[in-house]
């Protein structure tokens, strides 16, 4: 099977190259490739026959672990869709609990939080989801992340730098009027940036 790599400006070719692959992958004979044709098939029609099942697969191939309340920060969608779709993936095959976390003493009823993960996700992977997780519990961090994001598309991008000095940081979000207290948010927001590759002078 001949593989021809893929037109950056078509994702079609990127498809096309990414299933002609996985069908190398399990072999070159014919007969063998219409086989895992017909066995990869319905799992891809469980993924893409859905938007958010669709959305919540590229994010686990992109980053390997996550939680119910991650996929809802981080995709904007509702509690029951992103429930709804990690039991889809699950039942595919596609993602596996990888630590369900005892409940906090006196807190609320509901399901107990579980780390869910692709096959070949690392144990670094499921530690990054898990304290992406906790992070997104903070109302504070959340603002603070949409801030650093404002920031970077409208603030840093535009101008084609890769670094910004932190007084920068408390200009920008004080433009923003966030109802939180600036120092605070100026410093979440800035190791933001700074998980993102923005150097941030202090």
């Amino acid at each position: 099977m001949k593989l021809v790599p893929g037109d950056g400006d078509n994702p079609v070719y990127d498809i096309v190259y990414a299933f002609k692959l996985l069908l190398q992958l399990r072999g070159n004979n014919p007969s063998n490739a219409s086989v895992q044709a017909r066995m990869i098939l319905p799992k891809v029609r469980g993924i893409f026959s859905s938007k958010s099942a669709a959305e919540c697969f590229f994010y686990f191939c992109l980053h390997g672990a996550a939680t119910a309340w991650v996929l809802q920060c981080q995709l904007e969608v509702p509690e029951t869709t992103a429930y709804a779709t990690l039991k889809r993936l699950r039942s595919l095959g596609f993602i596996s609990p990888a630590i369900r976390i005892p409940k906090v003493r006196r807190s609320k009823g509901g399901p107990r939080t579980t780390v869910w993960a692709l096959e070949d996700a690392t144990s670094e992977d499921v530690t990054e989801a898990l304290k992406l997780h906790y992070r997104m519990l903070s109302p504070k961090y959340r603002v603070a992340e949409e801030a650093a994001q404002s920031i970077l598309d409208e603030y840093i991008t535009p101008r084609q730098v890769t670094e910004i000095t932190y007084r920068e940081i408390i200009i920008q979000i004080r433009e923003l009027e966030i109802p939180f207290n600036v120092p605070d948010i100026a410093e979440l927001a800035a190791r933001y940036l700074h998980e993102k590759g923005v150097k941030v002078w202090r």
